[in-house]
């Protein structure tokens, strides 16, 4: 088999569940992985043959893919900004979006002095606070889980990314626990957020693989988690300290008005979608 073959054969296979373009990017993960070849480098040696390990590799992810499960968990790999992270089922798949949020807390703190505490709380994989410790080493950089599985993962990627992080085992859920938190300049998160009920709506690679602790919110109360980061940030938030959040745009009106009713004083921001999906939130 050659690069082309495979190359064609992957694209044909995983059009059965995605469209085209998808099917296209996805292939293109894979190929630079089983050739470690960028693909203007996989279209000058086309016809060069796959080595028997190289086949074996390829039956693995397409069978893999095939199950609907996430490229990313299959290679192991996902990209947040310019920086590579391990996944796998213990953790989401990093966003585009909440590159857009991490992204607007650098440069909103960038005059902000060196020491500046920083709390990720739900760090799953960890990309936002590794993130934000590669771009501002002089932070002083946490994040929160509730998962002791994707805080293995998360200190995984601090290694990799040569990054010095603080990691705490925490249920936000629980008084008590929150209280033992320690106060800091700045909060981030992207909390759970989408309904239970609208669970069976996601796209199966999301539903079937990516880690319900992080994706649901209770039917009853979809801003909980929005509720209990609020109540974090009016307990350990510095004088001057802001929460940076990711919003469900669907429930943004909702969220507002809670965070405005505690007096807090709010920034919106939209995505590249147009979408409202992140806020600023100081007093």
């Amino acid at each position: 088999m050659t690069i082309e073959e495979a190359n064609r054969l992957l694209i044909s296979t995983l059009t059965e569940l995605y469209d085209e373009r998808e099917a296209s990017s996805i292939s293109s993960l894979v190929m630079e992985r089983l050739t470690g070849m960028p693909k203007s480098l996989r279209v000058l040696k086309k016809t060069g043959p796959f080595s028997i390990n190289q086949e074996e590799l390829f039956q693995y992810y397409l069978s893999e893919l095939m199950k609907f499960r996430p490229v990313q968990y299959v290679l192991g790999e996902a990209w947040f900004g310019p920086f590579s992270f391990f996944v796998d089922e213990n953790v989401l798949i990093p966003r585009p979006e909440t590159e857009e949020l991490v992204d607007w807390l650098i440069k909103d703190t960038s005059s902000m002095d060196s020491g500046t505490s920083v709390m990720d709380i739900g760090t799953g994989s960890g990309c936002i606070a590794v993130y934000i410790k590669k771009k501002r080493k002089d932070f002083k950089v946490t994040g929160l889980d509730i998962s002791a599985a994707a805080l293995e993962i998360a200190h995984k990627n601090s290694l990799l990314n040569e990054t010095d992080i603080q990691l705490i085992l925490c249920d936000i859920r629980d008084p008590e626990q929150r209280s033992g938190l320690t106060s800091v300049d700045i909060i981030i998160s992207n909390p759970p957020y989408i309904p239970e009920k609208q669970k069976e709506f996601l796209d199966r690679h999301v539903r079937d693989f990516e880690p319900a602790l992080a994706l649901y919110a209770p039917n009853e109360d979809p801003i909980l988690y929005y509720k209990i980061v609020g109540e974090i940030a009016i307990q350990k938030l510095l004088p001057g300290g802001a929460a940076f959040l990711e919003i469900h745009h669907d429930f943004s009106k909702e969220i507002i008005e809670w965070y405005e009713k505690k007096g807090f004083s709010l920034e919106l921001k939209k995505d590249f979608s147009g979408n409202n999906r992140m806020i600023k939130a100081f007093i």
